[in-house]
């Protein structure tokens, strides 16, 4: 097992730092309940529940991203407020490539509404976000984000390039998982650094460490995506193997030739039903997949822990590597 190469001893935080970003989180949730508000009432209905059940981890970071460098400023929320919301976008579109009926256990919009009414709800959010980063000035950041959405895309393309292909190898899985997942964490970080006026040699040391824990988080998600009940995903466990998405478990798996063999030609047919989806994560759950997964992914979170502490000490870089450390037992 990979050790972890950092602890913190000590998790009590000042009343200050615990106000500044409790004062940040919610004004990021009142900038956000605005824009809802100040929607058409049908774009209301189809958009507010979005936001009910999120983690708000990239406008978490945007904010810690930044503190680690300076006190909280608006430019900071205001960023964090579109990190949000570009990822939120992401997820509707997400979900109609993916045909997606639920997310977090809610009916998708695409389901609802169908296909047309929720590409233009996702558009609806970009223009949001690319409105609250002009309203700002906030070019940097704006470039940052635009970056990772060109990216985001590419990956997605990258990935859906390798459905049901049991040849798919880790270094194919890195490549796309650093750019559709990890490649919008790493512009909230640098994003949040920016805005704090922190220097340049800062931003990108904070963008590597967003990237790390960005594919971390992605290797874990795709874990809990085997191992996790419908209650939990809101979905089938295993479903992305029925859309042919081969993530790290699948790929550690088929590095045996025995499970290559037992599953390429059903992959390559597309002819992943509930019996084979069934058969295939006993399989993986059955072999040492799972717990190299998570060792690549503890990898990650090392290499992100190692650039945070070349830093000067606060209690925001504690904090951000506890939200590191937090990604390898991360539950849904």
């Amino acid at each position: 097992m990979i050790q972890l190469a950092y602890k913190i001893n000590n998790d009590i935080k000042d009343t200050h730092s615990v106000l500044q970003i409790t004062q940040g989180m919610t004004a990021v949730e009142e900038e956000l309940i605005h824009i809802i508000n100040q929607s058409d009432i049908i774009v209301r209905d189809m958009i507010k529940n979005l936001f009910n059940a999120g983690k708000r981890i990239r406008p978490r970071l945007v904010l810690l991203s930044g503190m680690c460098f300076n006190e909280l400023n608006k430019k900071m929320i205001y960023s964090a407020v579109s990190a949000e919301l570009i990822h939120t976008a992401s997820l509707v579109h997400d979900d109609i490539i993916d045909m997606s009926d639920f997310r977090r256990n809610s009916p998708t919009i695409n389901y609802v509404y169908g296909n047309h009414t929720a590409v233009l709800a996702g558009d609806f959010l970009f223009a949001h976000a690319f409105e609250a980063l002009s309203s700002y000035n906030l070019t940097r950041s704006m470039s940052y984000l635009v970056k990772a959405i060109q990216e985001m895309c590419v990956g997605e393309i990258m990935q859906v390039h390798r459905r049901f292909d049991t040849s798919t190898t880790e270094r194919d899985y890195i490549d796309y998982i650093g750019m559709k997942t990890a490649s919008l964490i790493s512009a909230c970080c640098k994003a949040g650094a920016e805005n704090a006026g922190a220097d340049n040699e800062s931003i990108e040391l904070m963008g590597y460490f967003g990237y790390n824990i960005g594919c971390a988080f992605q290797i874990i998600d795709d874990i809990l995506d085997i191992t996790g009940n419908r209650k939990e995903l809101g979905k089938p466990a295993a479903h992305d193997i029925i859309e042919g998405d081969i993530s790290l478990p699948f790929i550690y798996l088929f590095e045996d030739k025995k499970y290559a063999n037992k599953y390429g030609d059903v992959l390559l047919n597309r002819q992943v039903n509930s019996h084979v989806r069934e058969s295939i994560i006993h399989d993986v759950q059955n072999s040492d997949a799972i717990l190299k997964s998570r060792h690549k992914a503890e990898e990650f979170v090392n290499q992100a822990i190692r650039a945070l502490l070349s830093l000067p000490h606060t209690i925001y870089r504690d904090i951000l590597v506890e939200m590191s450390i937090d990604i390898i037992g991360r539950h849904y």
